[in-house]
């Protein structure tokens, strides 16, 4: 995996103040929109509420994770190699793994900006 442009972290804080609009389940990946901007994850996202960590087959992710709809992001960044994380306003936090042993094909994540730029990573 090559560096990653700084620029990905300046494109993803457009997600910042912004409420998670829809989460779509598309067989075998997941797609978040932000009012305009989205995050399409091929590796699957887990959710951090409190103590509780919410991960992909278990019975209650995808009503957890839906439950994120309307909520703002607080932050959101990727550090290489590790995960791209988005922290939302009520405490929770999703984040998509970014480790190589945890990628299921070629890419981890897109995320198609506002401005239209899209990163693959």
């Amino acid at each position: 995996m090559a560096g990653l442009p700084n620029t990905l972290n300046e494109s993803l804080s457009q997600i910042k103040g912004r409420a998670l609009s829809s989460v779509e389940f598309v067989q075998d990946y997941v797609h978040l929109r932000f009012d305009g901007a989205f995050l399409t994850a091929y590796t699957w996202p887990y959710l951090t509420v409190g103590v509780k960590t919410f991960s992909w087959g278990e019975g209650s992710y995808k009503d957890s994770l839906c439950s994120q709809i309307g909520i703002q992001v607080r932050d959101a960044n990727i550090v290489q190699g590790r995960a791209l994380s988005i922290f939302f306003e009520d405490g929770a936090i999703l984040t998509v793994s970014l480790r190589d042993s945890d990628y299921r094909g070629p890419e981890a994540v897109q995320f198609s900006s506002n401005d239209g730029a899209v990163w693959v990573v």
